[in-house]
């Protein structure tokens, strides 16, 4: 689904066609995903993209 809304986080080379191929590769990059979005919170930036 399309959205207007863009976040500034490259997570191409967590994130691709591989990983999603094996389990244990797609919880550990599910993980790094949480870690790095995680990084985004504490230092503010992007704060409309946790908030309700």
């Amino acid at each position: 689904m399309p959205t207007r809304y863009t976040v500034d986080g490259d997570l191409k080379d967590v994130v691709n066609a591989d990983v999603l191929q094996a389990r244990d590769k797609k919880v550990t990059a599910a993980k790094e995903t949480k870690v790095r979005l995680e990084e985004r919170f504490k230092t503010r930036k992007n704060r409309w993209f946790f908030t309700r």
